[in-house]
Formats: structure tokens, C-alpha cells, sequence
């Protein structure tokens, strides 16, 4: 199960989801990923997913970290057919940042929009 925390997130940076991202999940939002050269795992926590040129792209934030960090990794198919995450590529990692940084612009607004219209 996917959820967005709610928080925007600001040039790739999710200064935001400091408030309190620890504990604010449930179980099927934890993620572990294990660095290939190392063979160490890190914890997160899936907060976002969005879809863009075909290819569905997940955000996660830290957990185990004084100051959680956002990074974002892609959707694919392993070898065994299951589902599985992957890191960005540094040529595809900048396009795809400023594409959730426009989804994020864009939902702001939208939420802005529905603020002031409930006001009147």
C-alpha cells in the first residue's frame, strides 16, 4: 500500500517529513534496500509513487537518520518476476527529481485552490 505523507517536498530535499516520520507509517509502507557493492541495508519508508513516461517511480524517505533524506528509485520487473526497486541512473536521475518537484509545485496549488474556495 502506497501513501503520500502529505508533506511537500521541497528541490529534492523532504525537510518536512522530519516532523514526526518515525512511527507516522504502517508496516507495508517500510521498505529495506541493500547497497549491491556493500551489502548494507538501509530502512525507508514508501511515501509517494507517480507514474511518468510509462515508468512508475517511488519515493522514499529515511528512517533511521537524525535528518531523513528523499530519494527517489523506479518500479521494475526482477528476474524472478517479482517486483523490485532500482536507484536512478545519474542520466535519468535529474529529469525524474524535477518531475516529482513539478508534481509536488502542482499539487500545492491545486491544495491552495481548494483552501480558498472553501473560504468563500
Amino acid at each position: 500500500m502506497l501513501f503520500d505523507c502529505g508533506r511537500s517536498c521541497d528541490n529534492g530535499d523532504c525537510e518536512n517529513c522530519d516532523e514526526g516520520i518515525e512511527g507516522s507509517y504502517d508496516e507495508e509502507s517500510l521498505v529495506t534496500m541493500v547497497d549491491a557493492e556493500t551489502g548494507e541495508e538501509y530502512q525507508f519508508v514508501m511515501v509517494d509513487d507517480f507514474e511518468y513516461k510509462d515508468q512508475i517511480y517511488c519515493v522514499l524517505v529515511t528512517t533511521d537518520e537524525e535528518e531523513p533524506e528523499m530519494v527517489i528509485t523506479k518500479l521494475v520487473k526482477l528476474e524472478d518476476g517479482e517486483e523490485g526497486l532500482m536507484s536512478l541512473n545519474e542520466d535519468e536521475a535529474d529529469e525524474i527529481y524535477e518531475e516529482y518537484d513539478r508534481l509536488c509545485t502542482e499539487a500545492e496549488l491545486e491544495d491552495e485552490e481548494d483552501f480558498s474556495d472553501e473560504e468563500e
